[in-house]
């Protein structure tokens, strides 16, 4: 029960966190212009590696290391602990946020980020220091009020600013600042007062250390593997491209990852209650039933979006970039499936067992590998040989992690049920042949509709994942 209670209880973040990124694309690539979309795609990514190499390992050793408050005092000397930690962490980003500042002083285009950046990453992570906190301690409705807040003002305010104002390519991440600003307000408040009266000590420092900056690297890493291709896209052809990319990218990666998150914000805390609790039938349980819901739930999305990606795309972007990002979708939607399942299932094998530095080591080879593909392939093949390179070197990544992770903690793959799942996700198939003739809307809606009561019917009917039995529940709960 309380996995279903934590899967209802964040979909509403998930919920506002698609509206966001679905409505960004919508609207963004139609309120800015192609350069300009290729701009703020650019210098997000920017933004959010620097973010990952300085300030990222302070919010995963909070969550990892708030499973085990038990006392008002503990949650005092862990906020202490924070604070500290996130005091030496943002010198380290205002190192990286003035060599920005000194790269891009011969361009006004990409300088005018540098302020909005330097406001923004101690804003989120203080906090993030404050959401993960509520996660890790299963405060479910608390951290969903917040971070669904969070998340639709900024996209809000940042709409209002590229529609009414002539800050062009820096209005989505000016919108950012303001929702960051607000919540800073409420949360980060919460954790400087909670801070104030706590200790901390050189072994906890470094217990946080050892644990986070492997951390850091290793989804930093991720993050280069995920976006060293716009760069490269940038250099080898223009900004125009990387804005198709971009968007293409954003709506097949993102669709697949905001339901993965989903799972794994409900499942991460109860994996790690039952790993510190030493209960290992409850953890193989718990994972098991993690595994099954993403295969589910991740496989026919992914399929759903290389089915549907022309009229998506026609219904979704705007006209000067549509017609690139037709192309990319159906490969990153699969890109997107290995990525979600390498970094919300199999890394759990090293996050629960604090072995992240390893993880950190076997991130770099698929990073290279990447980098190396995009040099060889975009030259010759265009934007997909970046799709091509991205669908390889993840690829490699689950491979390594899933393998080298059984070193640590082993998490069970049901293989009995992937397999009828990819039978199902076969059977939507036909759902190419669908032409209403009333327009793009109307062709997406009915493809998607139709693509999922042909998968629901199959599932349903080879009993994947013991599925007859959470329908039988579902009915009976509304039933009563």
């Amino acid at each position: 029960m309380k996995i279903s209670k934590h899967l209802s209880g964040y979909a509403p973040v998930k919920l506002a966190a698609t509206l966001a990124s679905f409505g960004g694309i919508y609207l963004f690539t139609r309120l800015l212009g192609p350069d300009e979309y290729g701009r703020y795609a650019l210098m997000f990514s920017v933004m959010a590696i620097i973010h990952l190499l300085s300030l990222t390992w302070v919010e995963a050793a909070s969550f990892r290391f708030s499973g085990a408050l038990k006392t008002p005092e503990s949650l005092n000397n862990h906020f202490k602990t924070s604070i500290v930690l996130l005091g030496f962490s943002l010198i380290v980003a205002a190192v990286w946020v003035i060599g920005l500042l000194i790269l891009t002083w011969d361009h006004p285009q990409y300088r005018a980020f540098v302020p909005y950046i330097a406001l923004l990453l101690p804003l989120n992570t203080l906090v993030k220091i404050a959401m993960e906190a509520h996660r890790a301690q299963q405060h479910v409705r608390h951290y969903m009020l917040s971070a669904s807040a969070k998340i639709i003002l900024g996209f809000i305010v940042g709409v209002l600013l590229a529609w009414k104002t002539g800050l062009g390519a820096v209005a989505p991440i000016a919108g950012l600042v303001s929702s960051a600003i607000i919540l800073a307000f409420f949360e980060g408040r919460w954790v400087l007062r909670n801070a104030l009266p706590g200790q901390t000590n050189q072994a906890t420092l470094k217990a946080w250390a050892v644990y986070g900056i492997p951390t850091s690297i290793a989804l930093g890493l991720d993050l280069l593997l995920s976006s060293a291709d716009r760069f490269l896209i940038a250099y080898f052809i223009d900004e125009a491209a990387v804005g198709s990319y971009a968007a293409g990218y954003g709506i097949a990666d993102k669709t697949v990852l905001i339901i993965f998150s989903w799972a794994a914000m409900a499942f991460s805390p109860l994996l790690m209650e039952a790993y510190e609790n030493q209960d290992k039938s409850e953890l193989k349980r718990r994972c098991r039933s993690f595994a099954k819901l993403l295969i589910i739930m991740g496989f026919p999305v992914a399929t759903g979006i290389a089915l549907v990606a022309s009229p998506l795309a026609d219904a979704m972007i705007g006209a000067p970039l549509r017609e690139n990002a037709k192309l990319i979708m159906p490969w990153i939607a699969f890109s997107g499936l290995l990525n979600g399942l390498a970094a919300f299932y199999f890394t759990e094998s090293f996050h629960l067992t604090r072995n992240t530095n390893i993880k950190a080591i076997l991130m770099f080879f698929p990073v290279v590998i990447n980098i190396a593909l995009n040099v060889l392939l975009i030259p010759i093949f265009g934007l997909m040989g970046a799709v091509y390179a991205t669908f390889i070197s993840y690829f490699i990544a689950i491979i390594l992690l899933a393998l080298w992770g059984r070193r640590f903690l082993s998490m069970p793959w049901p293989f009995k049920d992937m397999a009828f799942t990819l039978l199902a996700c076969a059977g939507m198939y036909p759902v190419i042949f669908i032409r209403s003739g009333l327009g793009h809307w109307a062709d997406l809606f009915l493809m998607a509709a139709t693509g999922a009561l042909i998968y629901c019917v199959l599932i349903l009917a080879m009993n994947v994942a013991e599925c007859r039995s959470w329908a039988k529940t579902i009915f009976a709960k509304r039933g009563a």
